[in-house]
């Protein structure tokens, strides 16, 4: 079925030399450390939304705050007409995709430090600077998916955009649906290589995701006002059946592992801010958001045998709730020198509740119950500064102080008061028009994850524990970089990047200790801290324009995007003592995106490869390695049709399965004797979408 895909994709390739010529490439304006992209540079991409045209610019890509503490540090590098949003769980990627292209003026590529002061701490940002005026304009996008051998499922995004004046209003609603279907065998190995069972499974799984949200932008006398909310609903299960099979094939047993997450679990935020000026060169802005969101799971695994049969439950339901407020001035009252200095309070809280019933798993009925309450207040004063050395070097400086005081309550007690000092300098020199140059030193604290602070059952893992760890504390790291971007041709750009970290209280996996009701002391798996640690990365990312060397054969429009990642780092192992590569931290990975543009046709085709290294992962008394094969995605469009865009996509056109081998140890890992060795194989449905996009 994959291959006359496959081979669809390859004819069009090679039918790409009979395209018209896109004319003279129109390029961007280029200041010192911007660059401005008019409409007209995106036309031959004919995009329908804002994230269309994002995508396209040579030498960006969307960024978030990349898991740092607090509402300021995780400032992503988008900026709509100058400001960011003031919403944590709306994705950037879903805000741009709301925003019609035709509603874009401009969009801007800021490449200096401190280029803007919604967005301190980078160096790189995009601003979308929308058109003004009275008419109302919206987008959609309706699709059809299917996988392989699984029904159709209906995917749907709309917006509506009402301008009238000073004031805006939008609203916007979304339902996503997949199903996805994996089948593959898992074979279980005794301490001498020799098969003991092998499990055949057929797995079946769905989920499906509601949201509504909307926003009003206006003035009031001369300040601005933003308001945003939104809501979602989500529902999904996993069924999965399992032949329990002798070395010999013989049919021994079976297995059901049913997981549901209840479509009872609602997720909303309001957020919003007010810009005013206090004093001609000094602005003050306040942002309040409040969020909250209930993750519930219902998982039970039945197994049948000659012997008998067992049963194994678990429910989990995790509440979380956020509430930050953040005061934020930006003084220019000195020559050369942007000020922005404030503070931000946020109150963090997860009310987790955990239970299990039935046969004992790997010490489960230990933990039957657990049930924790995790809060945790901030304050963070902050103060940077951006001095503009003349006008090819910038010079942003500044720091932010964290007080804290986290508490648990419950089955898990413990109280705690952190002090952080967090500087950053940041230094970019435009060097030319084409080049710029940055380097970094940037002292972060990480963000925790409440639900590590709770027990939790993997039975797709065998019952797999991972305990709850009342001693956790965040991640220190101190990062140098070193930054190299490159433009050339019309649309091509190269960026590379450096960085050396040193980390303190490292996270990983730890062995975390309880006591049963005999009081021996057990060991689970639980994110914990191992001590210091070093991570050294090398990123590159090329953007290839082909015009330059297939324009003379009537050719245009061809270009290829390569992303590279090389991750390298040491820590010292708990268990045995020895170094090690930190856990879930691949090698590399790497992708290869080519786009072909076929002219005044309004068609276009691209294909996608991308390929990892395995994520490895380093538990109490086993080695867990998990890959994949090389992913491909491919599409095909028609950029012309009076309702707007129509594309046929194929996910995983190959498919490409994914390997998870498990090394289990007599004892734990430093004994180095394997006990039993459990490989499975899992190759999931290609996806197909076709679907319909447009604006108005």
């Amino acid at each position: 079925m994959t291959r006359p895909i496959l081979f669809a994709f390859a004819l069009i390739g090679m039918s790409a030399t009979n395209v018209f010529a896109q004319g003279t490439p129109v390029l961007p304006l280029v200041e010192h450390g911007k660059r401005s992209f008019e409409p007209a540079f995106f036309a031959a991409y004919a995009p329908v939304t804002a994230l269309d045209m994002v995508n396209r610019v040579p030498g960006f890509s969307i960024g978030g705050g990349q898991g740092r503490r607090g509402f300021g540090e995780n400032a992503g590098n988008v900026l709509i007409d100058g400001e960011r949003p003031s919403s944590k769980s709306d994705d950037i990627e879903s805000i741009l995709g709301r925003i019609p292209a035709s509603q874009v003026e401009r969009i801007e590529l800021i490449e200096e430090a401190g280029g803007d002061g919604e967005a301190r701490g980078r160096g790189q940002v995009i601003n979308i600077v929308r058109r003004k005026g009275s008419a109302a304009s919206g987008t959609y996008d309706i699709a059809i998916a299917k996988a392989l051998t699984r029904g159709f499922s209906p995917i749907g995004n709309g917006s509506l955009t009402l301008r009238r004046g000073e004031t805006s209003y939008e609203l916007n609603a979304g339902l996503f649906d997949e199903k996805q279907r994996g089948k593959g065998p898992e074979d279980f190995f005794d301490g001498q290589r020799r098969l003991t069972e092998r499990r055949v499974y057929d797995a079946k799984g769905r989920y499906t995701e509601a949201t509504l949200g909307g926003s009003v932008k206006t003035k009031l006398g001369a300040a601005k006002l933003n308001l945003n909310g939104k809501a979602k609903w989500r529902d999904g299960d996993d069924l999965r059946l399992g032949d329990l099979r002798s070395p010999t094939g013989t049919l021994v047993g079976s297995e059901v592992l049913l997981t549901e997450a209840p479509d009872s679990d609602p997720a909303w935020e309001v957020g919003g801010d007010i810009e005013f000026a206090l004093a001609p060169k000094l602005t003050t802005k306040l942002v309040g958001l409040y969020g909250t969101e209930t993750e519930s799971s219902e998982a039970s695994i039945e197994t049948a045998r000659a012997a008998g049969t067992t049963r194994f439950d678990s429910a989990t339901r995790n509440t979380a709730s956020e509430a930050v407020l953040r005061l934020q001035n930006d003084w220019s009252g000195l020559s050369g020198h942007a000020i922005q200095f404030g503070a931000e309070l946020a109150y963090n809280r997860l009310d987790s509740r955990f239970s299990s019933a039935g046969l004992s798993i790997a010490g489960v009925r230990s933990t039957s119950s657990t049930d924790v309450l995790v809060q945790e207040t901030r304050l963070e004063p902050f103060v940077s500064d951006v001095w503009s050395i003349g006008s090819a070097l910038k010079l942003e400086s500044g720091a932010i102080f964290e007080f804290s005081k986290l508490r648990l309550t419950g089955d898990s007690a413990a109280r705690r008061s952190f002090t952080f000092a967090k500087p950053r300098m940041i230094a970019t020199w435009t060097a030319g028009k084409q080049t710029i140059v940055e380097f970094r030193a940037v002292h972060q604290v990480a963000q925790l994850n409440f639900d590590e602070f709770a027990t939790s059952v993997d039975l797709g893992l065998g019952g797999q524990v991972d305990r709850g760890n009342q001693d956790l504390v965040p991640e220190k790291t101190t990062t140098f970089s070193a930054i190299l971007r490159q433009k050339f041709l019309e649309r091509g750009s190269i960026q590379l990047q450096t960085n050396y970290v040193l980390v303190r209280d490292t996270q990983d996996l730890v062995p975390v200790g309880i006591r049963d009701a005999l009081g021996v002391t057990r060991f689970f798996d639980g994110a914990g801290n191992i001590g210091n640690s070093r991570r050294w990365d090398v990123e590159l990312e090329i953007t290839l324009p082909f015009d330059w060397l297939t324009r003379g054969l009537g050719v245009t429009g061809i270009e290829l995007k390569y992303v590279g990642h090389y991750h390298g780092s040491r820590v010292t192992d708990p268990v045995t003592g020895l170094n090690r590569r930190v856990s879930f931290r691949p090698e590399w990975h790497q992708s290869w995106d080519i786009r072909h543009d076929l002219g005044k046709s309004g068609f276009a085709w691209g294909v996608k490869l991308a390929a990892a290294a395995p994520f490895d992962a380093y538990f109490v008394d086993q080695f867990r390695s998990q890959r994949n094969g090389i992913d491909v995605d491919g599409f095909i469009e028609y950029k012309k049709f009076k309702l707007g865009t129509i594309k046929f996509q194929v996910f995983d056109a190959n498919g490409a399965p994914f390997y998870r081998d498990r090394f289990l140890f007599a004892g734990t890992r430093a004994s180095g004797q394997i006990i039993q060795t459990i490989e499975r194989v899992r190759k999931l449905d290609p996806q197909f979408r076709l679907s319909l996009a447009g604006k108005f």
